[in-house]
């Protein structure tokens, strides 16, 4: 029976106390929420992709060449045990009229791979219809419209009807479709025709599937590393296919030259014993009538004009004979999943948020865990006389401890069970709402993890039952008598400005008692302290982390890249006369106004412990012009050039492989070949890793003449339609296979960013809601341990407004103390998440706008005003003689 009357107590205490049992598990709640949620969005956004690109077979390799894919192709990939491999049909088409670019595709209905998402309309049934990427809807495609794609070596027929809008799980972007060689050189959306439509006697491309990516998650580390062995295996399979391929092209050219050139030689030999009658004939020619003499001259004009032809045939044989000799290997490449538009930008999403992930929730769930073992110590010190009775009346330790674990576990339970749901139920989700208009995927597959569930659970039982035993061990030593007894107040003691006599002497009664109890009450002032600054400097990190992310761009382009574009030369440009053709290309468009050109080429760096990187190597013609066009700065921020000792390397790079000056390094080309160069310059970068050498050191470690493959633009602003015509007009040239313009980067960059609005939304309204809780918990705290003091003070002849400002004055302190040490916090806390969220190829500066500061000390204050507005009104209420009654 005493046990049952005791946990009915128990039971009043929290209907009680449901202000201060609510504010727990509040703080509870939002620090499980936060630290669940964020730690499961970036494993659930990735489970979600995989389950949409299983669901719907997206390939895991992609084979293209040059020189187009046959049989064998086939064949030597399905030398892969356990691969699926299918092969299809692919080209460009421009469409100069609508300044279009469209990658046409091959449709099969028995194609298992990459299978087509029908979001209006239906699939093709018929030779001549066709379906369009969901992107064409907004250019004004509908459904019943007739398309026309005018290339007769490609398509049998060039009339179409729309029948259907689709996605496809190689796009998982819906925006981004990737560069081709044609047209403005960007892919505005993608059309699969019917595979009988096709002409080409080669395949475009081959999708490969492997059996051991099976259940793996497709941004995960088992799936990259067991796609880098299977991509080695199918290169090593492919490594002699270039020359096969090379010649079996010429051996086909040839076999259909060879009767031509064969009917050529037997027209000649024809001809020439035509000519021999003929000569015959005109020896007698002066005997002959007229019309005879005219029927020769007429035969001869005839043996001359085919004479001609047969020559003109006969040297167009020999030009393309030539012209097969001349023929360079084709080129095979692998594309692996990460190389399809937009896929990589999603993987580096979910990166981001699991580095972030690292950091700012931790924080967060240290702050929510102190104030919780504040609230909870406050909580049983202040039932001190309660537990002296029962100790008194003879109940155990253990009977007194029940009613705070109860209190305690079942504060913790509600918010942990709470936080846990919503985190993982709420969070992902909206990261996925705010973020899914930049991606083709229909919905997010929620999971819970047990980690991170498990670790807050730990975390807040600790804070909250931990803070409730240590204080009932100190508690329980002692008597009965003792516990009966309140403790006596602290002492005032003289403060450091009561020395400084003439701003004390200025200060009313109430300002001098509110400043002596800010210090007599210390333990107090620092949890405040400590609580404000941490919400303050979490939301400073949140719009911070924002500020810093998109400041990327402000920092590469420009300050560092000063160029608006890159020309990449086709293979067939390789000579001066090539090039001078471009360069009057140049001269003649107005946004021009300087051009430098370079030999670039993408390099690999490989050292053991350490991933595979690729750098972009650029070797400008002119090393002393280059300094126009990249700003080249060492880590002191002095201004460096290009010379003949060594090669200038980003500094991302040379973190990764721990480079210093003067260390030599090997790198990599396309061709495998190994290039060993000295670093001379280490120098700022934010995007991307770069290798920098001059023209003439070039040449001494690589030992061959230097030959120019692009060009470096440096144009007046341009709009998106002088940059499509700049790039058609470079492409319609042939020498010119690709136009990339910085503008393009950036925007792509920002969008990235983008991604990330979503969790800055929420660490900041998170943040605020915290600091509201705290600020709320801490005040009701201070309140009830000082209500008899306030009731003294009332009794005396206070007014209300008198008695809120009696607190409210050294909130106001508290709180502007918590602020200011809440921006040092801020930005101790943005830097050291900016440092977890680095990739290997960005670099993020440390950037913290104003309104950083604005939005964090606006609403603190803010959430202080609200506090202090709902105190007035409970501290008007309070019943004197209640609080003043005392049982000593």
């Amino acid at each position: 029976m005493k046990n049952k009357t005791y946990l009915k107590a128990s039971l009043r205490e929290i209907a009680y106390s449901k202000g201060r049992f609510i504010a727990i598990i509040l703080i509870i709640l939002l620090g499980t929420m936060l630290f669940v949620g964020i730690k499961a969005a970036g494993p659930i956004l990735n489970s979600s992709a995989s389950r949409y690109v299983k669901e719907h077979n997206l390939s895991d390799l992609q084979v293209v060449s040059t020189g187009g894919l046959t049989e064998d192709d086939i064949t030597q990939a399905e030398k892969i045990s356990d691969a699926q491999v299918e092969a299809g049909y692919q080209f460009f088409y421009a469409d100069p009229d609508k300044n279009e670019v469209v990658q046409v595709f091959s449709y099969d209905s028995d194609q298992k791979q990459n299978q087509l998402i029908v979001t209006e309309g239906r699939l093709p049934k018929e030779k001549q219809e066709i379906v369009l990427d969901s992107q064409a809807e907004n250019d004004g495609y509908q459904i019943g419209d007739a398309y026309e794609i005018k290339d007769s070596d490609q398509l049998t027929d060039e009339r179409y009807q729309i029948v259907g809008f689709v996605n496809s799980p190689m796009f998982i972007s819906s925006g981004e479709r990737g560069l081709s060689n044609v047209g403005n050189g960007q892919v505005s959306y993608f059309a699969y025709v019917p595979k009988e439509q096709f002409t080409s006697e080669v395949y475009g491309i081959l999708y490969l599937t492997f059996a051991n990516t099976q259940g793996l998650e497709t941004y995960g580390s088992a799936y990259e590393d067991t796609m880098e062995e299977n991509r080695e295996e199918i290169e090593k399979l492919f490594a002699d296919r270039p020359q096969e391929r090379l010649t079996e092209i010429r051996q086909d050219a040839q076999e259909q030259l060879d009767p031509e050139k064969a009917k050529v030689e037997d027209g000649l030999a024809e001809l020439e014993q035509a000519e021999n009658q003929l000569q015959q004939q005109q020896a007698f020619a002066s005997r002959l009538p007229a019309e005879q003499q005219a029927q020769l001259a007429a035969a001869e004009e005839e043996i001359t004009e085919n004479r001609q032809q047969l020559t003109d045939a006969q040297e167009e044989i020999a030009e393309q004979e030539q012209i097969l000799a001349d023929l360079k290997e084709p080129s095979y490449s692998f594309h692996r999943r990460a190389d399809n538009p937009g896929f990589q930008e999603y993987g580096d999403l979910s990166e981001r948020i699991a580095a972030i992930a690292n950091v700012f929730p931790v924080f967060f769930f240290f702050i929510a865990a102190l104030i919780t073992f504040t609230t909870m110590t406050r909580m049983v010190e202040e039932n001190r006389r309660e537990i002296g009775t029962l100790k008194a009346l003879g109940y155990s330790k253990f009977e007194i401890s029940k009613k705070y674990f109860i209190y305690a576990l079942s504060a913790a339970a509600i918010g942990i069970v709470l936080g846990s749901v919503i985190g993982t139920e709420v969070l992902p989700r909206i990261i996925f709402v705010l973020s899914s208009d930049r991606y083709n995927f229909s919905q997010v597959h929620i999971y819970y993890l047990a980690r991170p569930i498990i670790q807050a659970s730990i975390a807040f039982v600790l804070a909250s039952l931990g803070s409730a035993l240590l204080v009932l061990m100190k508690d329980l030593r002692e008597k009965p008598a003792q516990l009966l007894q309140p403790k006596a107040p602290k002492p005032g003691k003289r403060i450091f400005l009561e020395y400084i006599k003439p701003l004390w002497s200025r200060l009313s009664f109430n300002q001098k008692v509110s400043y002596r109890n800010l210090l007599r009450y210390k333990s107090r002032m620092v949890m405040a302290i400590i609580g404000i600054s941490g919400c303050a400097g979490l939301m400073v990190a949140g719009v911070g982390l924002k500020d810093s992310l998109s400041s990327v761009t402000d920092k590469q382009f420009g300050p560092i890249i000063d160029y608006q574009g890159i020309v990449t030369l086709s293979d067939e440009a390789d000579n001066l006369a090539e090039r001078e053709a471009v360069e009057t290309i140049f001269d003649r468009e107005d946004p021009v106004t300087a051009f430098l050109p370079s030999y670039n080429e993408s390099v690999e760096i490989r050292q053991s412990g350490q991933g595979t990187q690729q750098l972009t190597m650029m070797v400008p013609e002119k090393a002393e012009a280059f300094s126009d066009y990249v700003h080249l700065n060492n880590l002191d921020d002095q201004e460096v050039a290009l010379d003949d000792d060594g090669a200038a390397i980003t500094e991302k790079a040379a973190e990764l492989f721990g480079l210093n000056v003067g260390d030599k390094v090997t790198v990599y080309d396309s061709e495998q070949r190994p290039l060993q160069v000295e670093i001379s310059h280490i120098v700022e970068n934010y995007l991307g890793n770069f290798l920098y050498l001059s023209q003439d050191y070039y040449q001494e470690v690589r030992g061959e003449e230097y030959q120019p493959n692009a060009y470096f633009l440096r144009t007046e602003t341009m709009s998106e339609d002088q940059e499509n015509q700049l790039s058609e007009d470079l492409l319609a040239s042939d020498r010119v296979v690709n136009t990339s313009f910085v503008s393009q980067q950036i925007e792509a960059q920002e969008d990235s960013m983008a991604n990330l609005d979503a969790i800055v939304l929420i660490f900041v309204v998170l943040s605020g809601l915290l600091a509201f809780v705290v600020l709320y918990n801490l005040t009701n705290i201070n309140v009830s341990e000082r209500i008899r003091e306030l009731s003294t003070i009332k009794v005396l002849g206070f007014f209300d407004k008198e008695v809120t400002m009696y607190i409210f004055r050294e909130n106001i302190i508290f709180t502007l103390l918590g602020i200011v040490a809440g921006y040092g916090v801020g930005i101790v806390l943005t830097a050291f998440i900016l440092r977890q969220a680095s990739m290997e190829n960005v670099i993020f500066p440390l950037v913290i706008h104003w309104t950083a500061y604005v939005v964090s000390g606006g609403l603190t204050i803010v959430f202080t005003l609200i506090v202090m507005a709902v105190t007035h009104v409970k501290l008007k209420h309070i019943n004197m003689i209640d609080a003043l009654k005392s049982n000593e």
